[in-house]
C-alpha cells in the first residue's frame, strides 16, 4: 500500500507575509521621516531625492512662518524650509541641507489594482516608524474644484494623526501614494504617486540641464517609411559642451534622437518634459538616427536639476 503525504502551505504562508513585511520595512525606513511644525505637532514626510527634497501634506505644514524641523531614523535633526505649496493637491515640498540621505522609489500608482496590498509607515499619535498593511479597495475621484478633478486610492490601511505626509507602499517598496487622511470609518485616502511627479514637474523652478544643445528636425519621409516609425520628427544633437564630452562619449554631434525606451522623442518640449518627470539615472538608454541607421545607445544621462 503506497501513503500518500500532503503538505499544508497555509501554515507556511504567515512566515512568508511576515518576512517579506519586514524587507519592506527596513528597505522603506530610512526614507521616512518625522516632520514637527511649531505649534502643529507632527506629520510624516518621504525622502524624494537625495538631496534633501522631501514630499508631505501641505496641511501638515500650512502655517506660514512656523519653524519646521526633520527628524531622521538615524537621529539626525534638520530645519527644513517649505519650497512649495500646494492646498489644492494637499502637497508640499521641503528640503533640509543633509548628506547620506536616502530616498524612496517612485511606483506608478496607475498600476495598482483592487485587492492589492498596501502597507502604509508613519507616526500615528507621535509614535514612530509604525507600519499598517492593508486591501485597496478602489481608486476614488473627487471634484475639488471646477477646473480640477483628482484620483485618490482607497484602502483600509489604518492611518492616524500623525501618518499624513507618509507612504502608502505596495508589495515592492516603491511609493505608490502619499497617506492624506481618513475617511470615513477605517477607510483611508492616499494622494497617487502619479500626481505628486506631475506637480513635481510642473513646478516652475524646475529646470533640465541638458549639457548639450539640441533641436527638433523633420524626419525624412524615405527613412520614416522603411524604419516603420510613424513621428515625423526628432532631436537633432547640435553640439556638446566641453565638461559633458566625457560623459556623451558614445553620443555625436549629427545624431538625432528618436526615442528612449518606447517613448518617442518627436521635439526638444518633449524630451525635457520627460526628463523633469523621471527619476535621476546613471545611464539613459536612447534610440538614435545616425548615419540613415538607427542605433540603440546607453548614455550618461541628462541632468535634471531642481533651483531653490
Amino acid at each position: 500500500m503506497t501513503q500518500s503525504t500532503t503538505f499544508s502551505t497555509s501554515s507556511a504562508f504567515p512566515d512568508v507575509f511576515s518576512e517579506a513585511l519586514t524587507a519592506i520595512f527596513e528597505q522603506a525606513q530610512p526614507a521616512i521621516v518625522q516632520v514637527r511644525t511649531e505649534g502643529r505637532g507632527g506629520g510624516t514626510g518621504v525622502i524624494w531625492h537625495e538631496d534633501g527634497r522631501i514630499i508631505t501634506n501641505h496641511h501638515v505644514v500650512a502655517r506660514d512662518g512656523a519653524r519646521i524641523e526633520v527628524l531622521l531614523p538615524d537621529g539626525r535633526l534638520f530645519a527644513a524650509k517649505v519650497l512649495h505649496r500646494n492646498p489644492r493637491l494637499d502637497l508640499a515640498l521641503l528640503k533640509i541641507e543633509g548628506d547620506s540621505l536616502k530616498r524612496l522609489r517612485s511606483g506608478d500608482s496607475s498600476k495598482l489594482r483592487v485587492g492589492e496590498w498596501v502597507f502604509a509607515i508613519g507616526h500615528p499619535w507621535g509614535q514612530r516608524w509604525v507600519v499598517t498593511a492593508g486591501i485597496m479597495s478602489m481608486m476614488r475621484t473627487a471634484k475639488l474644484a471646477d477646473d480640477l478633478k483628482m484620483q485618490y486610492i482607497q484602502s483600509d490601511v489604518e492611518l492616524a494623526p500623525g501618518n499624513s505626509g507618509g507612504p502608502l507602499l505596495n508589495a515592492d517598496g516603491e511609493v505608490v501614494g502619499i497617506n492624506a487622511m481618513i475617511f470615513g470609518g477605517d477607510l483611508s485616502v492616499a494622494i497617487p504617486s502619479n500626481v505628486v511627479n506631475s506637480w513635481l514637474a510642473e513646478l516652475p523652478q524646475r529646470r533640465v540641464t541638458l549639457g548639450v544643445e539640441i533641436t527638433t528636425v523633420e524626419l525624412p519621409a524615405a527613412f520614416r517609411i522603411s524604419a516603420g516609425i510613424e513621428q515625423r520628427s526628432g532631436v537633432l544633437v547640435c553640439g556638446i559642451r566641453k565638461e559633458r564630452q566625457a560623459k556623451y562619449q558614445d553620443l555625436f554631434v549629427g545624431d538625432v534622437l528618436l526615442f528612449t525606451g518606447n517613448t518617442p522623442l518627436p521635439d526638444n518640449g518633449a524630451l525635457l518634459n520627460l526628463l523633469s518627470k523621471s527619476e535621476e539615472r546613471e545611464r539613459l538608454s536612447v534610440k538614435v538616427l545616425r548615419g540613415g541607421e538607427v542605433k540603440e545607445l546607453e548614455i550618461g544621462t541628462l541632468l535634471v536639476e531642481q533651483a531653490e
